[in-house]
């Protein structure tokens, strides 16, 4: 075999620059992480209604009204075919995850496409009740696993602090969501064993505090809990560190808009105790994340 003629010079490695960010792949990796989340989260919520309904068999039940309350901003309606609701996020996700393949795993976009079709697979109908809750953890199943390759196989640059940021946003907003919902002041058991469910947390509940759920408890664990990935101060600390390494984080001395708000607000969470956090602290929270939102969009992503 003739030797391959390279004007590289081995002897001189050098680790070359990654290169900028540019803002269009930014915003799609910000929303492909939003989506992404909005998606897992409609699932979640589907599955504890189909659950409930599987247990009381009774659309009217009190608790399952509550959740048909929080499903509908959403337009999710548990008498249409699964995929009505889920498609238009997850469609969303994959156009966005489309446009920035290169930024993540070829197995990523492989676990994605696989959702995708598995999604559009589903028959039109499934019977209420424990059928569809079935057929919505394996769906759960699948989201997770895309979620686990490109968080472990990504590279940690800019792209991976955007699509992280976004996925941080949307579950810190959704917890207040579900805690507003099913905590509030006029929460019972069975509404707060749905916050703990749709927080994915009910082991850990159980094995924290060995008493039946309370509203104490379900706040201390989904909202004030800084070593739970479900809760909403660990999402918030989450992004303050990632606005940190963002360009231009701090400018003569002054931090920019996007930390200055993330400051306060994981400052806030970390000395709160549960009773504090009402339902009007919880829109507070989540009116500040769209805040959030809007300001790494103006600083960033356009």
């Amino acid at each position: 075999p003739a030797p391959a003629d390279t004007l590289f010079d081995a002897g001189s490695f050098r680790r070359p620059d990654t290169g900028g960010l540019p803002a269009r792949a930014a915003d799609n990796l910000f929303w492909l992480g939003r989506y992404i989340e909005r998606t897992e989260g409609a699932i979640r919520l589907l599955r504890a209604y189909h659950l409930r309904l599987a247990e009381a068999g009774d659309p009217g039940d009190p608790r399952i009204r509550r959740i048909a309350d929080l499903m509908a901003p959403l337009s999710l309606d548990a008498a249409l075919a699964l995929r009505h609701g889920l498609d238009p996020a997850l469609a969303a996700a994959r156009q966005c995850a489309g446009k920035v393949r290169d930024r993540f795993s070829v197995d990523g976009w492989a676990a994605l496409t696989d959702l995708t079709q598995s999604l559009r697979n589903l028959p039109g109908t499934l019977d209420p009740g424990d059928d569809s809750a079935r057929t919505l953890g394996v769906l759960l199943r699948k989201i997770s696993g895309f979620s686990g390759l490109v968080h472990e196989n990504m590279h940690r640059t800019s792209g991976w602090r955007f699509l992280t940021f976004g996925r941080a946003l949307e579950r810190a907003d959704r917890a207040a969501a579900v805690l507003g919902t099913f905590a509030g002041a006029d929460s019972t058991t069975g509404l707060l064993d749905i916050a703990l469910e749709c927080g994915d947390s009910r082991v850990t509940h159980q094995r924290r505090y060995r008493i039946d759920p309370t509203r104490e408890t379900v706040t201390d664990l989904l909202a004030l809990d800084a070593n739970n990935p479900r809760a909403i101060v660990f999402q918030v600390t989450a992004m303050r560190r990632i606005a940190e390494d963002l360009p231009k984080a701090s400018v003569q001395g002054r931090v920019s808009p996007v930390l200055r708000r993330l400051l306060l607000l994981d400052a806030g969470l970390k000395v709160a105790a549960p009773a504090e956090i009402t339902d009007e602290r919880l829109a507070g929270i989540r009116a500040e994340l769209a805040l959030i939102s809007g300001d790494l969009t103006a600083a960033y992503l356009v």
